[in-house]
C-alpha cells in the first residue's frame, strides 16, 4: 500500500509542520519533565519540612538553653543581692545590739552606784533605815533585834563612858535620815 515515495498517510503525519512522532516524544518529555518537577518539589517541600523541623529544634534548645542560663544568671544576682542584705542586716543587728548593750550596762551603772549609797538590812537584805554601827544597818528593829545575839560580840558602838556596866540588851535603833547617808 505504500507508494515508495514516503508520503504515506499511515507513516507519517505532519500537524502544523510537527510530525506525530515527535509530538509523542514532546508528551512523554513533558511528562518526564513534569514527573521530574514534581518529584523535585516534594523533595524540595520535604527537604524544606525536615529543615524547618531541624531548625525549630535547634531554635528550641537554644531557646531552652538561654532561659536556663538567664534562670542561673538571676539566681546567681539573687544570692549576691540577698547575701549582701544579710550581711548589711547583721550589721545594723550588731550595731543595735551593740547600742543596747551601751544602754544596760550604763543603766546597771546608774542603778548599782544608787544601790551602793544604800545601805541594807545585815538581817534581811532589805534598804536598811536603822543603824547600829559603823557596817552594821537594819530595816527594822525586830531585824536588829533579831541578829543581835550575834552581832553583840562584834558591835563597835561606843560603851557608856561613866562606868557603868554595859547591857545585854539590844542598844535602841537609831533612826537616820537620807541625807544623813549620802
Amino acid at each position: 500500500m505504500s507508494n515508495g515515495n514516503g508520503n504515506d498517510p499511515e507513516y507519517k503525519l505532519e500537524y502544523n509542520d510537527i510530525s506525530l512522532n515527535e509530538l509523542f516524544a514532546d508528551d512523554k518529555m513533558r511528562r518526564m519533565v513534569v514527573d521530574l518537577q514534581r518529584h523535585w518539589l516534594t523533595e524540595y517541600h520535604q527537604s524544606r519540612q525536615k529543615g524547618l523541623e531541624d531548625l525549630t529544634k535547634m531554635l528550641h534548645e537554644e531557646f531552652r538553653l538561654d532561659m536556663d542560663k538567664v534562670r542561673q544568671d538571676l539566681m546567681a544576682q539573687f544570692k549576691q543581692e540577698l547575701d549582701a542584705t544579710k550581711v548589711d542586716l547583721e550589721q545594723k543587728h550588731e550595731e543595735i545590739l551593740q547600742q543596747e548593750i551601751a544602754k544596760l550596762v550604763e543603766k546597771q551603772k546608774k542603778e548599782l552606784a544608787a544601790a551602793k549609797k544604800k545601805q541594807w538590812c545585815w538581817n534581811c537584805d532589805k534598804e536598811a533605815m536603822y543603824h547600829c554601827c559603823w557596817n552594821t544597818a537594819y530595816c527594822s528593829v525586830n531585824c536588829q533585834q533579831t541578829h543581835w545575839q550575834n552581832h553583840r560580840k562584834f558591835c563597835r558602838r561606843k560603851k557608856p563612858s561613866n562606868g557603868a556596866p554595859a547591857r545585854a540588851t539590844a542598844p535602841a535603833a537609831v533612826v537616820s535620815s537620807n541625807e544623813n547617808m549620802e
